[in-house]
């Protein structure tokens, strides 16, 4: 079977750790995350090109909408059902979903981006100056009380299950795999003040996109078929 993972650039450290060898990867830029119509443009040109696969698989999710009115392409197009790329770093929507709605997730993946909340908060603080860029900062984003630090190690196989790794934000990195990614998230919490917790990630849902096996939290679209977002919702239940 010869696969196309077009996916967030975000995810590429994982999906590059992840991947079997019998697959292509192709990574999206980050930015294209604030307009949905350029995303949308971006990912409809990726699946057209993609040619001579069995399966294009999709590192996204709905994206705020991204992903509605797309086509598949000549090939099956494997879609995770989740809203984001945070259930796909945690191992499961489940997952997500233990943690309170006014929590905000990283992973070295977001800060390595050009556009992340850090480079922002430090724009912010050299526009306006520091007392009253934290505040500017603090107001846009009064709705969060948590900021949750994804750690991945995906290729060493040692994610196999979430794991929450620390709480304090003053405790030492021993136990980070990327440092630097863990320092600045934790220096951001400081500044915002809000609560740190650095959470080992779990790569079973990663995995089975790259592998399947494509069950419910999959949805598959065939080829030259219209891909609709409303698949994602069992309509019977009410739930995802």
């Amino acid at each position: 079977m010869r696969s196309l993972i077009i996916a967030c650039r975000v995810m590429e450290e994982e999906l590059r750790s992840l991947a079997t060898g019998r697959e292509e990867l192709l990574f999206l830029d980050q930015g294209l995350h604030r307009s949905p119509e350029r995303l949308r443009q971006a990912l409809q040109e990726a699946i057209d090109a993609a040619v001579d696969y069995d399966f294009v698989l999709l590192g996204y999710g709905l994206c705020g909408g991204a992903l509605d009115g797309l086509h598949a392409g000549p090939c099956p197009v494997i879609i995770p059902k989740v809203d984001d790329c945070i259930p796909l770093l945690l191992g499961s929507v489940a997952a997500r979903g233990g943690w309170p709605a006014g929590t905000y997730f990283l992973s070295s993946g977001w800060l390595a981006g050009e556009e992340n909340i850090v480079r922002e908060y430090q724009h912010c603080l050299e526009r306006y100056g520091e007392e009253r860029g934290r505040w500017i900062l603090k107001q846009l984003y009064n709705h969060y009380q948590n900021l949750v630090f994804i750690e991945t190690d995906f290729g060493q196989g040692t994610c196999s299950a979430g794991t929450e790794l620390q709480v304090n934000p003053g405790a030492a990195s021993s136990q980070s795999l990327n440092p630097g990614a863990l320092a600045m998230a934790r220096q951001l919490a400081v500044n915002m003040g809000l609560t740190f917790n650095v959470y080992r990630g779990n790569s079973l849902y990663l995995q089975r996109l790259i592998q399947g096996p494509w069950d419910n939290n999959f949805l598959k679209v065939e080829p030259r078929q219209k891909i609709s977002t409303t698949a994602f919702w069992n309509l019977e239940a009410g739930e995802k």
